[in-house]
């Protein structure tokens, strides 16, 4: 065993003498101090030699200020103990490269061996799929599927842009790609990606016109991939981009919604509906959302054999003058639907107006969708519009009564009478009422149906700021309950009701009547807004789940929500 007596007065020297030492590894370490210090023997190797009692441990963490001999004293009894820490400092540097390096080599080892390595291509193919956003189209960003898929590895960006339906649906915001033209060269790149898979496109616009150049530019590459639009979403298009649309051929296209902008005109002598865009249609959705949608009826005769499915909505306007109109009268109503033959769906908004003497019944044959927002003074309107209807195949009833009126609209019951008898076919009902006691009133209306299966109730608060439950709820349960002689739908299937809240005692006696009377009921919803996620308690589902019911009960917090938006897309979910 060797030994090493280091004798001196200076603490720097001794912790540099210290150091050497240390490095070369000695077995034991004499120092020795001058006068005032003890003599100190040390073995750098074993922990428990340089870490003794402090000789300072009763003044450790407090307010005690040393002297100046106990100052040195305390410098001489950390020089091992920073010569030891200095030292397992470098030794736990040189572990953990060690260990990154023994790790990328395992690591490196594993991934040969890996499950997803491994995956057939074509199982690969169907979870890039499934990795696509459901409630609207794909965006144009790299954190986005699909362009994130890309970024996993080579493999997968291989398969990923092979994969033509993992581009077919886009959305595009004008005032973003528009800037740079890399972004224009972008989208044709992710079409051709595409091709041949049928395109669902959304176009978010501006309500202010003069885009720059390349808001035309996106729109004519768009268009040239117009013969694979399946669906097409266009908020607010510019009057060149609604040109260009109305002369390309889009023979798959199934589905058009189109959002105008409040200061559009349209051209009397070139309907949009009747435009080569949609002429070519044999079977195609279109919806219309703008602030006068009577404005796109032409006033002479005319006959469009390719709409078969035609939806008008009112959109809000600051325009106080034009929050007044956008409705349909009783004449411009007839004039579209006597021009529109083959019509299997329709949904417009009526108010103001009443049946000229000599318009007769029209007999709509091929109508199974109708949905009517009623937002007129009177019942006479609603009642002279279904009244010259006589649609036999009709299996869908919507109604919307709108809260504008909630005292001066009512709904005579006579009316679905005549309703039913002339569609006897009826299997679902929607109702949006401001109140349980005029939903209630409906419903006994429509007790001569036999075939509903399917109900559908929204219950509006009076100011239009959401949902309420007026303290009828028990009425309203009470007429479709189970056992009920008055029950209007003893066939019910599929029950859905939204409203403000509802106690939940009501609806689970509901759904308990039902299962003991083992009615035809199998699935149900209730959609309850809160003000706050605050209030939404716990649900127990299960003894309804048990008995064989699809039950769900969504509690969703009341607000308002952005629709449009430059990178989430449009969301189409409740339209």
């Amino acid at each position: 065993m060797y030994y090493c007596t280091i004798c001196g007065n200076e603490i720097d020297e001794m912790r540099r003498i210290y150091a050497i030492a240390t490095r070369l590894q000695l077995p034991k370490i004499v120092i020795h101090l001058s006068s005032h210090h003890n003599d100190t023997i040390m073995n750098p190797s074993e922990n428990a030699q340089i870490s003794p009692e402090s000789p300072f441990q009763s003044h450790l963490k407090t307010n005690y200020i040393p002297t100046d001999p106990e100052i040195s004293q305390i410098r001489a009894h950390l020089l091992p103990h920073e010569a030891e820490l200095a030292r397992l400092d470098t030794l736990i540097q040189d572990l953990c490269a060690q260990r990154d390096r023994m790790k990328d080599y395992v690591d490196s080892h594993k991934a040969l061996i890996s499950h997803p390595r491994r995956l057939p291509q074509e199982i690969l193919e169907e979870i890039l799929n499934a990795c696509l956003p459901t409630a609207h189209n794909a965006v144009m960003s790299s954190t986005e599927p699909p362009l994130l898929l890309g970024r996993i590895c080579s493999r997968w960006r291989s398969i990923a842009f092979a994969l033509p339906r993992l581009w077919s649906s886009l959305h595009v915001h004008l005032g973003y790609a528009c800037l740079y033209e890399e972004r224009v060269a972008a989208i044709d790149e992710w079409l051709n990606r595409a091709s041949p898979s049928p395109l669902s496109i959304s176009i978010r616009g501006s309500d202010a016109y003069g885009l720059g150049f390349y808001d035309e530019a996106v729109v004519d590459i768009l268009t040239q991939h117009s013969s694979y639009w399946s669906t097409l979403c266009f908020y607010k298009p510019s009057k060149s981009a609604l040109r260009s649309l109305a002369a390309e051929d889009a023979p798959a296209l199934s589905d058009v919604e189109i959002h105008f902008r409040d200061d559009f005109e349209e051209d009397p002598e070139r309907p949009f509906l009747g435009s080569r865009f949609l002429l070519g249609q044999k079977q195609c959705h279109i919806s219309v959302v703008t602030v006068n949608p009577p404005f796109f009826v032409p006033t002479t005769r005319f006959t469009w054999s390719h709409i078969t499915d035609l939806s008008f909505a009112r959109a809000d306007s600051s325009d106080s003058y034009a929050a007044e109109e956008g409705y349909f009268d009783m004449a411009t109503a007839h004039r579209l639907i006597e021009g529109c033959p083959r019509l299997k769906s329709l949904r417009v908004p009526i108010s103001v107006g009443v049946a000229e003497p000599e318009i007769e019944p029209l007999k709509l044959s091929f109508l199974e969708v109708l949905s009517i927002r009623n937002d007129s003074t009177t019942s006479e309107v609603f009642h002279n519009f279904i009244d010259n209807l006589v649609m036999p195949q009709l299996t869908r009833f919507h109604l919307v009564n709108t809260p504008r009126y909630l005292y001066s609209n009512p709904v005579e019951l006579s009316v679905f009478e005549r309703l039913t008898g002339r569609s006897p076919l009826i299997s679902e009902i929607e109702l949006e009422l401001p109140s349980c006691s005029s939903t209630v009133d409906v419903l006994c209306g429509l007790r001569h149906l036999a075939h509903i299966s399917k109900l559908s109730i929204v219950l509006w608060t009076p100011d239009n700021h959401g949902f309420i439950t007026d303290y009828d709820e028990d009425e309203l349960f009470a007429v479709i309950a189970a056992g009920s002689p008055s029950n209007p739908v003893p066939a019910l299937r599929d029950f859905s009701l939204e409203t403000r809240f509802i106690v939940e005692e009501t609806w689970s006696q509901f759904l308990r009547g039902h299962i003991d009377h083992r009615t035809s009921l199998s699935r149900v919803r209730f959609g309850l807004w809160v003000d706050s996620a605050d209030e939404i308690p716990a649900v127990d589902l299960a003894e309804f789940v048990e008995a064989g019911l699809v039950v769900s009960v969504d509690y969703e917090v009341d607000e308002d929500l952005f629709r449009a938006t430059p990178w989430g897309g449009i969301d189409r979910r409740d339209q």
